[in-house]
C-alpha cells in the first residue's frame, strides 16, 4: 500500500505558440518553418497574435507589426487566424486532459490548471508529466511546457521557466535559488505598468521584494497588491484548482489570457469577437439558449470585473449576442488601463426548443427578417460541410 502524500501536486501545462502550432498541425508544410498568425492586411499594420518559435528566433514576438516582423525574416508566412480551427484544437487538448483526471480549471483557450495530488499518489510526477507532453506533441502535433509545483502559482511560473517543450518542478526550497533571482517583470501578475514603479523603488528582481520598506512599496502598489507580492515571492498561494468552474450546466464560458498587457483596444474587441462566437457554437451545438450574458476584464493589477445583462427573450444568435458584449465593454472598461484577460460567458440556460421568439412592436421587421434570411443560409451551408465553416461577420463602431 503507497503512503499518502501531506501535499499538493499541481500541473500547469501550457500550450508553445497554440496559434501557429495549430495551423502546422492541421498543415504539416508548416512545420519548422516562421509562421505567423496575422490578418494580412494591404498595408501589413495588423498585430501578430501569435510567433512560431522558428518565427521567434529572428526577433518575432507577439503584438509586433507584421510589416515590421517582414523586415525581421523574408520568408516570413503570414497566416489569417482560424478561430474555428483554434477551438477544435483546444477542445482536443483539454478532452485529453480529463482522461488523467477531471480536476481540470481551463483558464484561457490553450492553459489550465490540474489537480493531480492523487494521480500521483500511483505514478511519478515527472513520468506523467512526459507521458502528457509526449502525447500531445506526438498524437496531436501540439507542444506544450509543463510547471510542477505544491500550488497554482509556483506551477504557473515552473512552466514559464522552458519554453517550448520545458517541464521544470519548482519545490518551495528552491524558491530563493529559481524565483528570486528572476527579473520583476516576469513574475505573475505584475503587468507591464506594475513593473517599472516597482523598478524606480529598487525592485528589480522577485527577491527584492523583501529588501524595500514595506510601507513605502504599499504607497506604490496599494495594500491588495503588497500583500500578493509579499506572498508570492515567499511561495505562498492557498487558491483551489477550481475544476468545477467550466463543468456546470447551468454556464458556458471562455476566456483568453493575452501574452502582453494590452492597451490596444481593437485587439480586444477581436478577442472577445472569438470567444463571442466560440460561447454561440457552444450553446446551437447544445440546442441552448443564455438569459444572460457577460463579459470578464481582468486587468494588468489583476483587479477582475465581471459585468452581465439580463435578457427578456433568451438568445444564442453571435449577432445579437455580439451587440450585448460590445455594449458591456464600451460601459465598463476604464479606457485607459491595461487589461490581461477578456471573457465572454452565457448563464441561466435553458432549452431553444422551449423558447420561442417573441417579437416586439418595437422591432424592426425589415431588419429581422433580413438576418433570419442570412441566419437560415449559412445554417444551409454549414449542414451541407457537416462543420460551421462561416460566421456572421461583426463590425466594429468603436475602437478601432
Amino acid at each position: 500500500m503507497q503512503q499518502s502524500i501531506n501535499y499538493r501536486i499541481i500541473f500547469h501545462i501550457d500550450m508553445n505558440s497554440f496559434y501557429a502550432s495549430c495551423e502546422q498541425a492541421n498543415n504539416k508544410d508548416l512545420i519548422g518553418k516562421p509562421v505567423v498568425v496575422a490578418h494580412n492586411d494591404v498595408f501589413r499594420k495588423s498585430i501578430i497574435l501569435t510567433a512560431s518559435y522558428e518565427a521567434r528566433k529572428y526577433g518575432i514576438k507577439t503584438t509586433m507589426m507584421v510589416r515590421d516582423a517582414i523586415k525581421l525574416c523574408n520568408d516570413l508566412i503570414v497566416i489569417e487566424p482560424n478561430f474555428e480551427l483554434y477551438q477544435h484544437y483546444s477542445q482536443v487538448f483539454f478532452d485529453y486532459l480529463r482522461t488523467i483526471s477531471n480536476k481540470l480549471e481551463v483558464t484561457s483557450i490553450d492553459e489550465g490548471y490540474m489537480d493531480l495530488t492523487d494521480v500521483c499518489q500511483k505514478v511519478n510526477a515527472l513520468e506523467l508529466a512526459n507521458t502528457i507532453q509526449q502525447t500531445l506533441l506526438n498524437k496531436y502535433q501540439l507542444p506544450c511546457s509543463i510547471g510542477i509545483a505544491p500550488n497554482k502559482f509556483l506551477a504557473k511560473m515552473a512552466s514559464d521557466m522552458k519554453k517550448p517543450l520545458g517541464i521544470t518542478v519548482l519545490r518551495k526550497r528552491e524558491i530563493e535559488s529559481l524565483l528570486w533571482p528572476l527579473p520583476i517583470g516576469s513574475m505573475y501578475g505584475v503587468g507591464k505598468k506594475t513593473a517599472p514603479r516597482l523598478q524606480e523603488i529598487g525592485i528589480h528582481t522577485i527577491g527584492d521584494i523583501h529588501g524595500v520598506n514595506h510601507d513605502k512599496l504599499r504607497e506604490v502598489v496599494g495594500k491588495s497588491m503588497l500583500e500578493y507580492l509579499l506572498n508570492r515571492s515567499k511561495g505562498i498561494d492557498d487558491s483551489e484548482v477550481d475544476y468545477y468552474s467550466f463543468d456546470s450546466v447551468s454556464s458556458i464560458s471562455n476566456s483568453h489570457t493575452f501574452d502582453y498587457n494590452l492597451l490596444n483596444v481593437k485587439t480586444m474587441k477581436d478577442t472577445l469577437k472569438v470567444l463571442n462566437n466560440s460561447v454561440s457554437a457552444r450553446l446551437t451545438s447544445k440546442n441552448l439558449v443564455a438569459n444572460t450574458i457577460g463579459i470578464q476584464i481582468k486587468y494588468g493589477d489583476f483587479k477582475l470585473i465581471n459585468r452581465s445583462k439580463g435578457l427578456v427573450q433568451p438568445i444564442n444568435d453571435s449577432l445579437e449576442m455580439w451587440n450585448i458584449v460590445e455594449e458591456l465593454f464600451d460601459e465598463h472598461y476604464d479606457w485607459v488601463s491595461e487589461v490581461r484577460l477578456v471573457g465572454v460567458f452565457a448563464t441561466r440556460l435553458s432549452d431553444e426548443s422551449s423558447d420561442l421568439k417573441q417579437i416586439s412592436i418595437f422591432d424592426d421587421f425589415d431588419k429581422l427578417n433580413k438576418e433570419e434570411h442570412v441566419s437560415n443560409v449559412l445554417n444551409k451551408i454549414n449542414e451541407m460541410y457537416k462543420n460551421k465553416i462561416i460566421n456572421i461577420g461583426i463590425n466594429n463602431k468603436k475602437g478601432e
